[in-house]
């Protein structure tokens, strides 16, 4: 929660700051017309708009990382992680994917379906594969793997590994990785949710999620979800990221 207050607060104070300088400028006379002080307010305006925005963003992610993290429910959905995974690829080669950064994948061929909302796969691989590439900056490797495990009277186990070969993590931030506001990123770029969302929407769905990493030799994420079992599949829902 002090991770939370310290966001907010700052935002706050960044909105209280274009106010009093705009309002400073209007008492010391430093406008030479109402025209002038009009289009400065304008201007500060739009900028405590975008500050608006921020606030409210970071709100609304902690309340779906907090909704998701107790929302834990027998998944229903079965969905084709290579068909999510090829969505997602696809959208981020048209937004940022740089020339460079080579995406490999290792997802077998018909490998079953697993129990999995589609939306929240789709949220979880976006925000793995995301931080990875902007990990890596210039160039790369993004490497998807999936197997098949099976223990004793159990049904089987869909492994997923999501790996880098970016700077890594060092060893002190790897075990409050999945920690709300926990970010290395600069305000514009991140506000330390997503790891702390993908963690809520993967144990909703009966999912584990754990990380491996050490410093200058990349990050692997591995997550494991039940295997559907045969059946009709269910129909699909459009592919909806969260913004």
């Amino acid at each position: 929660m002090l991770d939370l207050q310290h966001n907010l607060v700052s935002i706050l104070y960044a909105m209280k700051g274009l106010i009093e300088a705009h309002m400073g400028h209007v008492e010391e006379n430093r406008f030479r017309s109402s025209e002038e002080a009009l289009s400065h307010a304008h201007e500060m305006m739009k900028k405590v708009d975008a500050q608006v925005e921020r606030a409210i963003l970071v709100t609304k992610r902690v309340r779906l990382a907090m909704t998701a993290s107790k929302k834990r429910e027998e998944p229903t959905s079965q969905v084709s992680i290579q068909e999510v995974w090829n969505q997602i690829i696809h959208i981020l080669i048209n937004q940022q994917l740089k020339h460079g950064l080579a995406v490999i994948n290792h997802i077998p061929e018909k490998f079953p379906e697993i129990l999995c909302d589609k939306n929240d796969l789709a949220e979880i691989l976006y925000c793995l594969a995301d931080n990875a590439i902007q990990a890596m900056n210039v160039k790369g490797k993004l490497i998807i793997r999936v197997n098949l495990g099976f223990r004793p009277s159990e049904d089987p186990i869909a492994t997923i590994t999501i790996a880098d070969t970016g700077p890594g993590i060092p060893e002190e931030n790897l075990s409050y990785l999945f920690e709300p506001f926990m970010t290395t990123k600069s305000p514009e770029k991140g506000n330390g949710l997503g790891l702390c969302i993908v963690r809520g929407l993967v144990q909703k769905n009966g999912g584990t999620i754990s990380v491996s990493s050490f410093k200058g030799c990349g990050t692997t994420f591995t997550l494991t979800f039940a295997v559907a079992k045969a059946g009709d599949r269910k129909e699909e829902q459009d592919l909806t990221l969260i913004g």
